[in-house]
């Protein structure tokens, strides 16, 4: 009987000691933080371009889609395009065979790539940010052939497409941003046929909006 007594009187002394051990243990877990960046962005642009871009069109309006995945703290990767209308495209020479055309002035561009994103400056609540953003991919110039009649069996896609850079900052607060950003796509770097030295330099500005679906 005295046996059984001690065995009951250390079952409740381990049942207690385990008790114990849980509620420490409860107090010292540590979950982690839910990590709730903005991962869909919106952006909307005025482009002037600078250079010998200049001669090819006076001004571009940007609309741009992104979609973010995190890589490190505060560091993340864009992958997006950006479609771009052009205002008041100029006519360029453009070479078919020994001949050089006209080209009608360009209506629009695009751009298709991705950029490293950094946080530069984040406070203590993430409700306020200061990005880095570096860009590279393939960039469009969209022209067409003239509309006389004397081209109209030309073969010809005079497209100029080419690698596009680009740097840009951006200040968010709350999911809105504005930024600034300059963009280099050297036009005649796969081409022979369109003006030496095109000009390729950019700057865009634009605010931006930011979610999660």
């Amino acid at each position: 009987m005295s046996i059984y007594l001690k065995l009951l009187k250390m079952n409740k002394l381990l049942l207690f000691v385990l008790f114990a051990f849980q509620l420490q243990a409860q107090d010292t877990i540590v979950f982690p933080k839910v990590d709730v960046f903005k991962r869909n962005i919106l952006e909307v642009s005025y482009g002037e371009p600078i250079g010998n871009l200049a001669n090819k069109y006076e001004s571009s309006i940007t609309t741009a889609f992104y979609m973010r995945t995190k890589i490190a703290k505060r560091q993340f990767i864009d992958f997006g395009l950006e479609l771009s209308g052009i205002v008041n495209g100029k006519n360029v020479e453009y070479k078919v065979g020994d001949e050089i055309i006209q080209l009608d002035g360009s209506k629009s561009a695009f751009f298709l790539g991705f950029r490293y994103t950094r946080f530069l400056i984040q406070s203590k609540n993430e409700n306020f940010h200061i990005e880095s953003n570096s860009g590279i991919g393939w960039k469009y110039l969209y022209y067409s052939k003239p509309e006389e009649e004397m081209y109209q069996d030309l073969d010809i896609r005079p497209t100029l497409n080419t690698i596009g850079v680009s740097q840009g900052i951006k200040v968010v607060f709350y999911g809105f941003g504005l930024h600034c950003t300059y963009q280099y796509a050297p036009y005649d770097l796969f081409t022979n046929k369109a003006e030496k030295n095109f000009g390729g330099s950019s700057l865009q500005y634009g605010v931006s909006g930011s979610w999660n679906f």
